[in-house]
């Protein structure tokens, strides 16, 4: 049976329809995440948590999109709860840190840091963190040195996580980038066709 271009494309229409109607809610969350459309990315994990308020993987990237908005309370609100849950989390603790360099909690920053060192991270990001937390640990910092150490730290983690996107995308990886774990560090947790990749 033959098909017209026509029909072809009517199919491939279709197709890119049904997959788009089948993104969850969450998956609508992540990429909104990824694409730093906060204020959208917070009112989908907000519909998430509405039936589930205790799933991890909502709290975070609710925290996540709160930090970005700039709201250090609550995104330390939904972080925290995430690690209650998660006490492992090695990003939300990271974030938790960086949200103590915005509020100028300078203790609390360094203990988030110092919870990182026990906890899988990529061996530059771990450098960074611990080069951080030996800073913190000296004293009382002026502003524009906490916030030059938040932003560095930021940076760091901008970096692998694009690192890590170029790395696999050959893979036909679909949908936003997150954080598991493996071998080679943090890797990006998307849909891959043909299983995770591996470093």
């Amino acid at each position: 049976m033959s098909v017209s271009p026509r029909g072809a494309a009517a199919l491939l229409a279709g197709l890119a329809l049904l997959l788009a109607g089948c993104a969850t809610t969450f998956q609508r969350g992540e990429a909104a995440l990824h694409d730093g459309r906060y204020l959208d990315a917070a009112a989908r994990f907000g519909e998430v948590l509405a039936e589930d308020p205790e799933r991890a993987d909502a709290l975070f990237g609710l925290g996540v999109a709160q930090y970005h908005l700039n709201g250090f309370t609550q995104a330390a609100g939904s972080l925290e709860r995430a690690v209650l849950a998660l006490p492992r989390h090695a990003e939300a603790r990271f974030y938790l840190a960086l949200i103590a360099l915005a509020l100028e909690d300078q203790p609390a920053a360094t203990r988030h840091l110092d919870a990182l060192a026990g906890l899988d991270l990529h061996p530059r990001i771990a450098a960074q963190v611990g080069r951080a937390a030996a800073l913190l640990r000296r004293g009382p910092l002026p502003a524009e040195t906490r916030e030059f150490v938040r932003k560095s730290l930021e940076d760091e983690a901008d970096w692998h996580r694009e690192l890590l996107e170029e790395r696999l995308a050959p893979h036909m990886y679909l949908g936003p980038t997150w954080f598991v774990y493996d071998p080679a560090g943090w890797t990006p947790l998307g849909w891959y066709p043909y299983g995770v990749p591996r470093p």
